[in-house]
Parts: structure tokens; sequence; C-alpha cells
């Protein structure tokens, strides 16, 4: 885990009792990621919940994506951010659910249409007074002149990254080297510029789209989010599928496809792209894994790839 120090119950009501002018009620832990912890609360009759994390960049991020909430696309809002604690903290609107990867497989056909429709809301939403390619950032624009640019992106490994060491780190797997090495020289020769430009989440797991029944209650965490191939969001199921496998991706798909050829889209060189977006992910997480010496799930990443990729060459 990347959080440095994890807090406590206790820590968090007195945060808030401080911050909040009044004692909350119901605080209760919902949880931890990568990058931050999350409570639950009640303020004033009001349903809220706070995370605090490193990194505040996310939590703006999260803020700004409430721009791009949609009944299709529900994005919970940001009410405040501020320090706290050594670092950060985001105080947001308290959606409920359970994690979309989660259900049971019977569950998920029922949640295919909405998985498509929020998949849609995002291919189509508006963003073209924003510019460049990859990670948005506070004034909504990203720092890649091209698609090509921000997938290649993925070699770099710099000190003002936050997973700054992976390539030292990489050296110690051989596999892992040798599948990185492999999958880069690939995605050197397949990475086009020729693609949409759309708003894209990027991690549409991971506790980060809840669901009741078969609707989605709330989309969360867009640190990740970025502009570029809406297919990645398509790539980014499929890759993941095999720790997932109740989410029936043959049905994700066919219910996708029904629903461009309804609005007369279909996508062009769309095996070409997938294999881009499928190399991009599995790249990025070997390094993300190498960094925090995950060792097996990086070699499980590894074996993936090259499971995948052949797939659609």
């Amino acid at each position: 885990m990347a959080l440095e120090q994890l807090i406590d119950i206790e820590q968090a009501r007195a945060f808030l009792a401080q911050q909040l002018g009044t004692a909350p009620s119901e605080v209760i832990s919902l949880g931890e990621g990568a990058w931050s912890q999350c409570f639950g609360f009640v303020h004033n009759g009001r349903n809220l919940v706070i995370r605090f994390g490193k990194y505040v960049d996310d939590f703006q991020k999260d803020q700004r994506a409430y721009k791009f909430a949609n009944p299709d696309l529900p994005v919970p809002e940001v009410l405040e951010i501020g320090t706290a604690l050594d670092g950060y903290f985001a105080i947001s609107a308290r959606v409920y659910g359970v994690p979309l990867e989660s259900v049971t497989a019977e569950q998920w056909l029922t949640l295919v249409p909405a998985v498509v429709a929020a998949l849609e809301v995002l291919r189509t939403t508006e963003i073209s007074e924003t510019a460049g390619f990859g990670g948005w950032n506070a004034d909504r624009h990203a720092p890649h002149t091209s698609w090509r640019n921000r997938l290649l992106e993925v070699a770099e490994d710099k000190p003002d990254q936050r997973g700054y060491g992976w390539r030292k780190a990489l050296t110690t797997s051989a596999e892992g080297q040798a599948t990185f090495d492999w999958g880069l020289d690939l995605l050197e020769q397949v990475a086009d510029d020729a693609v949409p430009r759309n708003l894209l989440h990027g991690d549409l797991t991971n506790r980060n789209v809840l669901v009741q029944g078969s609707q989605i209650t709330g989309v969360l965490d867009w640190g990740c989010s970025t502009y570029g191939d809406h297919l990645y969001d398509l790539a980014w199921f499929e890759f993941w599928s095999p720790w997932q496998p109740q989410l029936n991706l043959e049905a994700l798909r066919t219910a996708l496809e029904q629903r461009w050829a309804e609005s007369g889209y279909k996508p062009e060189n769309e095996a070409a792209r997938l294999k881009a977006c499928y190399l991009h992910i599995g790249l990025e997480h070997l390094a993300y894994n190498a960094q925090l010496g995950n060792w097996m799930t990086l070699l499980e990443i590894a074996q993936r790839m090259r499971a995948l990729v052949p797939e659609v060459a």
C-alpha cells in the first residue's frame, strides 16, 4: 500500500469535529486504496465521506469530474478540499452500493446495459474546450500533443512520478524485464495517433464503480482519468477479465457494439487500437508492481500480456 501511515477512526472523528465545528456522527471506515483512505459520516443530516491522502491533485480531479456527471454517469460532488494530517482531505457526498467487480455473474448481466450507457457517456462527453492527450490537470488540459506520445510515456521513470524507481526494481525480474522490453517494442510499432479524443475514466474497477441492483450509483476516483481513445476503458475490462471471471466480457462487447450500431458509429482500426491499449495497461502495471515489489502479480500480468496480445494480432 502506498499510504505511509493509516489514519484511525478516532483521528478522523477528531479532525472532522475540528474542521466542521461540530462533532459528526456514525463515523465508519470505508476502506483504503493505493493513495487514500475513506471514512463515512453524518453531519447535519447529510451522509458524507471524507478521504485522506497525499495527493491533492487526485481530489481536485474528482471535484472537476462532477462537471461530467450524468444520470448514466453518476459522479458524487466534492464539497470541500483542504490540508489535513500531513496531507490533504476531500469531503464528498456519499453514494451507496457494492463494487462493480464484486457482483455475481447473474447480477453482471443485469448491469451490462448500465455499464454500456456509462461508457457511451464517456465517449460522447463534450471536451472540445480542453486540449491535449493523457492525464488532465486542474485546468482540465492534458500535457501530450498526441495519443502516441501519451502511450509511450509509459517508458519514463522520472523523479517527479509517483512510481519513481520502477526501472531499477524491474531489473530484478528477468521475466518482467523481458516482457516489458517486448511489450514496449510492440507498442512503438502499433501506437497510432489516428484515434478519437475522448474522456476516459481509466480505472473502472478497483472499487471505483458502485452499483445497486441493475444501476450504477457512483463513478469514483478520477485520478487516472485521461483524454484519449475511448477503447481504453473497454480494454481495461478485457485486460483484467481473468481476475474477474464473473464479468462476462462477451456480453459487454456485444451490447456495446449494438449500441454503437444503433447510433451509426463504428470504431476504425479497432483491433490495432485495442492492442495498443492492452500493451499500455500491461506495461504500466509491470512498472507499478515492480516499484511495489509485487512479484507474483507482476508475473501474472506478464503472462496476461503475452496471452492477450496475439489474440488481436
